[in-house]
């Protein structure tokens, strides 16, 4: 099963997490496509990459996986990705594009929301609603890399009987 891991990706720290993330999604028998791990249209030294290279170079690994893993944010990029292989999914071949599957680790999402806290002092946080919808009907959301590593086993098993 070829997972494509998409998210915020230009920050070290994001970079950093990608990368464990992918080590680990491989740990457990995943093929991953990271942008981060993309080159060369991540080598920073280089002037000739554009927009056009990196959307097509990303968009052949997005059709080359089974699985779009959506770290839930409001990064534009990821958001396009996952729209883009949702319709791969839904409209092109749900027997080679099985779905996208949501990974929400933003830790405000385990606060209850309080009403008596509005605006910015209410702790809790609330994901795009379409976004939400789109991942329900899709693979869901997880919460944490090991649910999320548990239902990517899950849908291999439905799929490839592994």
């Amino acid at each position: 099963m070829q997972v494509y891991l998409g998210g915020p990706m230009f920050v070290a720290a994001e970079v950093r997490y990608n990368l464990w993330l992918a080590a680990r999604l491989r740990e457990h028998g995943f093929g991953v496509y990271c942008p981060n791990e993309s080159e060369p249209i991540n080598d920073k030294t280089r002037t000739d990459i554009t927009g056009e290279t990196i959307y097509r170079a990303d968009v052949e690994a997005l059709e080359a996986a089974n699985v779009y893993l959506c770290q839930v944010s409001e990064d534009s990029g990821t958001n396009w990705e996952a729209g883009y292989f949702d319709c791969l999914t839904r409209r092109v071949d749900p027997n080679r594009y099985w779905g996208v599957l949501g990974l929400a680790t933003d830790i405000r999402l385990r606060t209850a929301p309080n009403p008596a806290q509005a605006g910015p002092d209410n702790q809790a946080f609330h994901l795009n609603q379409f976004v939400v919808g789109g991942l329900n009907l899709s693979l869901g959301i997880c919460l944490d890399e090991d649910a999320a590593i548990e239902r990517l086993a899950a849908v291999r098993r439905e799929r490839e009987g592994a």
